[in-house]
């Protein structure tokens, strides 16, 4: 090996400094290729997650369409009662 390394010790520096450069030097450094696959898969989880609320909204929104249960949540939700009723709250 050490008479390897004597032999071709220069094409050992320059492959070294190559992945160097490659690495950590040059316009497309491999750890920002890295982050920024992260960053993407990070952002497609976001949006998975963003659409199933969507989708789960759009369905709440076709039920309170509903007179009775647009009422039900407006007693629910935000405490609204009608002028003759008495609302007491019980935790």
């Amino acid at each position: 090996m050490k008479e390897w390394l004597k032999k071709y010790w220069h094409w050992v520096l320059a492959t070294i400094l190559f992945l160097a450069l490659v690495l950590f030097v040059s316009d497309l450094r491999l750890v920002d290729l890295i982050s920024t696959k992260r960053s993407v898969r990070r952002l497609h989880r976001e949006i998975e997650r963003y659409e199933e609320q969507i989708r789960e909204d759009s369905t709440y929104v076709e039920m309170l369409k509903d007179d009775e249960q647009l009422e039900k949540y407006a007693r629910e939700k935000h405490l609204m009662h009608a002028k003759d009723e008495v609302l007491f709250i019980v935790e």
